[in-house]
C-alpha cells in the first residue's frame, strides 16, 4: 500500500468529509488539475483504509497515466498535491465553520471596496452572531474587540483619516481589557493549580504584577461573570482562602449554564479539588461540601461533558465522597442507576467496587471482600483503591496474618511498580505503615500506648496522607477501648 503523510491525513477523513473533499478537489477554484481528480477517483475505491497490493505507487500510476513507464517523481508530486488540497479542503472547513470570523473577513472586504449598505448589513448580521453566543468567555470579548475595530476603521475612511469616536475607543479598550484578563487570569489559574499536584502546594505569597493589575481592574466589571470567576479561581489557587472557594461556588450555582463544556470541567474540578485539600489538612467538614459538588453535577446533567458517558474515576468518585459524607442511601441509588451510563470498558469494575465500598461502609466485610474479588484490571487507580480496601477490611476485622501478609504484598507493589509517580508512592507508603503502626497498638503488638498521641499529631499534621480521616477515626476507637 502506498504510505506518505496525504493518505495518512486523509484516513482521518469521516465519509461526509471524504466526499466533501471530493467536491473540493473537483472544484477549478481550488484545483486545476485533472490528474489530481483521477487520483481522487482512485482512493475512493480503497476508502477509508487504503489497504490492499493493488493500492501501490506503480499500479496507480498505471491507472492515472495507462502504457506510461512509471515516474516516481511524478508520483510524489501528485501525493504531494494530494497534502496541500487536503490541508486546504480543512482549513476552508474550519473557516467555514465560524460564521463571525467569515463574517467580520466579509465586513473588511466591503469597506475596502466601499460598499457602504452592504458593510452596513453585515456588521448587523456579525453583530447579532456574537450576541447569539451563550458563552461569553475571552473569546467573545475580543470578538466584539474586532468587531469595533473594523467597524471604527470603516468610519474613519468613509468620513476622514482624522475620525475617531471616543465612545468606540473606550468600548474597544474595555472588551480588550477583559479579554486579556480572562485569558492571563486562566492561564495563571492552570499554573497556580499545577503546583496543587497530588499532596504538594507551594505557596508563594508575594502579589504577582498581574494580581496587582487584576485586582484594580476587576471591580470595574462586576457584571462579566467569567471575568469574576477565573479571578476567584486564580486566588483561591493562589492563597487557599476558603472566601474565595465559597465566592466560585456562589457564581458556579448561579451561572453554570453560561459556560463553555470545557469550563464546566475545569471549574468542578477547581471546586472539588479544594475539597481534597481541606480534607486531607483534617478539615473533614469539607467532606460533606466535596459530596454536594459531585451530587449537583450528578443532578444537573453536566458529568458527562463531551462524552456519551458516565467516566468510570467520576462514578467511584462519587460513591467515595458520598460514603465519606455520610448519604449512603443516596449513594446506592446512584450506584445503579447510573451503572448503564458507564463505558462498556469499565463498567463491571467499576460497579462491582463500588459494591464493595458500599458493604464495607455497612461493616459487611466479607461481602465487601467477595464483591471485591470480582474486580479484574490492570489499572493502577483502581489497584491501589483495592489494596487500600482490603488493608482497611483486614484491619477492621483485626484478622492478623492476612493483615501483615497483605501489608507485605501491598509495600512489594508500590516497590515494583514503576508508572506510580514517587511522591505518590511516599504518600501511600505512610498510609501504609500508619495503618501498621496503629495494627500493632491496637493489638499490643510491641508499640506503648504513649506512641499514639504522636502518632495522632504527625498524621494531623501531615500535609500529604491518603485516608488521613479514616486513620484519625481508628486513632479515635483505639483512645476509647484503652479508657
Amino acid at each position: 500500500m502506498i504510505t506518505s503523510k496525504a493518505i495518512d491525513l486523509v484516513c482521518t477523513f469521516n465519509e461526509a468529509e471524504f466526499k466533501e473533499f471530493g467536491l473540493f478537489v473537483s472544484s477549478p477554484f481550488y484545483n486545476k488539475e485533472a490528474v489530481q481528480v483521477k487520483f481522487y477517483e482512485v482512493m475512493k475505491k480503497y476508502y477509508p483504509s487504503f489497504s490492499g497490493h493493488s493500492f501501490e505507487k506503480e499500479k496507480v500510476f498505471a491507472k492515472l497515466y495507462p502504457g506510461k513507464k512509471y515516474n516516481d517523481g511524478v508520483m510524489r508530486n501528485i501525493l504531494s498535491k494530494t497534502l496541500e488540497l487536503a490541508e486546504s479542503y480543512l482549513t476552508v472547513k474550519r473557516q467555514q465553520s465560524n460564521e463571525f470570523s467569515g463574517r467580520v473577513a466579509l465586513m473588511r472586504e466591503l469597506s475596502e471596496r466601499k460598499m457602504i449598505k452592504l458593510f452596513e448589513r453585515s456588521e448587523v448580521k456579525a453583530k447579532e452572531i456574537l450576541e447569539s453566543s451563550a458563552v461569553k468567555d475571552e473569546q467573545y470579548y475580543y470578538d466584539k474587540f474586532v468587531l469595533i475595530y473594523e467597524s471604527r476603521r470603516f468610519l474613519s475612511n468613509k468620513k476622514s483619516a482624522l475620525y475617531s469616536s471616543n465612545d468606540m475607543l473606550r468600548e474597544s479598550a474595555e472588551n480588550l481589557t477583559v479579554s486579556f484578563l480572562i485569558s492571563m487570569l486562566r492561564s495563571e489559574t492552570n499554573i497556580a493549580n499545577s503546583n496543587l499536584r497530588m499532596f504538594k502546594f507551594e505557596k508563594d505569597t508575594a502579589l504577582s504584577e498581574l494580581e496587582i493589575y487584576a485586582e484594580k481592574e476587576i471591580i470595574k466589571f462586576p457584571e462579566i461573570t467569567y471575568l469574576q470567576y477565573y479571578y476567584n479561581a486564580f486566588k483561591l489557587a493562589r492563597t487557599q482562602d476558603e472566601k474565595y472557594f465559597y465566592e466560585l461556588k456562589s457564581i458556579v450555582y448561579s451561572s453554570y449554564e453560561q459556560f463553555g463544556e470545557q469550563d464546566r470541567r475545569d471549574i468542578f474540578t477547581i471546586l472539588t479539588n479544594y475539597c481534597y485539600y481541606k480534607v486531607n489538612k483534617g478539615e473533614l467538614n469539607f467532606r460533606k461540601e466535596h459530596f454536594l459538588l459531585y451530587k449537583e453535577n450528578i443532578v444537573r446533567g453536566f458529568y458527562k461533558g463531551s462524552r456519551n458517558y458516565l467516566d468510570h474515576i467520576q462514578y467511584l468518585n462519587v460513591v467515595v465522597t458520598g460514603l465519606d459524607a455520610g448519604d449512603s442511601a443516596w449513594v446506592e441509588e446512584f450506584i445503579e442507576k447510573y451503572k448503564a451510563e458507564l463505558d462498556d470498558t469499565n463498567r463491571e469494575n467499576s460497579y462491582n467496587f463500588s459494591r464493595a465500598l458500599v458493604f464495607y461502609n455497612k461493616t459487611r466485610y466479607n461481602d465487601a471482600l467477595n464483591m471485591a474479588a470480582r474486580v479484574k484490571t490492570d489499572d493502577l487507580s483502581y489497584k491501589h483503591q483495592l489494596k487500600s480496601l482490603y488493608l482497611k477490611i483486614y484491619y477492621d476485622m483485626n484478622e492478623t496474618e492476612p493483615f501483615y501478609s497483605h501489608v507485605d504484598s501491598y509495600r512489594h507493589f508500590l516497590l515494583n511498580e514503576k508508572h506510580i509517580p514517587e511522591v505518590t508512592r511516599n504518600v501511600i507508603n505512610s498510609y501504609v505503615n500508619y495503618t501498621k503502626k496503629l495494627f500493632d497498638i491496637k493489638n499490643r503488638l510491641g508499640e506503648r500506648d504513649y506512641d499514639l498521641f504522636r502518632i495522632r499529631n504527625d498524621i494531623s499534621d501531615s500535609k500529604a496522607m491518603v485516608n488521613k480521616s479514616w486513620l484519625l477515626e481508628r486513632i479515635d476507637k483505639i483512645e476509647k477501648s484503652l479508657r
